[in-house]
């Protein structure tokens, strides 16, 4: 993480339960999110309080997933080339994602993902699965 983005994380204020309440409720209400309850919308904005963030930025920067709160991946890969990241896309396309990531602090490395892995990660006959189901990747 860069000392600048750090600066900004320490300095955002903390909001009192109360307000996270009345705040959850709106995100619940506007339906933006996809946040479905006021308990969800409130860890989050928990989760965001801890990384010394401001409460909304969960609702822009997470999603629930099988009732957890994960990072989502542009918010993910938003952070990472804040912190000196580079990506190089080897390639995109339905079926197949080839990336070569590097950061200052470490070696490169290349991470294919294509339906073999996702098969093998278990997301076959989940929603998103059946929306970009395809063919591997021609290298892989």
């Amino acid at each position: 993480m860069s000392h600048e983005l750090a600066t900004i994380e320490q300095h955002a204020p903390l909001i009192p339960y109360n307000d996270l309440e009345r705040m959850a409720a709106a995100l619940v209400d506007s339906h933006l999110f996809g946040i479905q309850t006021k308990q969800q919308a409130i860890a989050i904005m928990l989760v965001a309080q801890a990384e010394g963030l401001h409460p909304a930025t969960a609702a822009r920067d997470y999603d629930i997933i099988q009732g957890k709160p994960s990072m989502k991946t542009n918010a993910m890969l938003a952070r990472f080339q804040q912190a000196g990241g580079r990506i190089k896309w080897n390639e995109l396309t339905d079926t197949c994602a080839s990336a070569t990531f590097e950061h200052p602090q470490c070696a490169p490395v290349t991470i294919d993902w294509d339906m073999k892995r996702a098969d093998a990660a278990g997301l076959k006959g989940r929603d998103m699965w059946r929306k970009y189901h395809g063919r591997c990747c021609a290298h892989a």
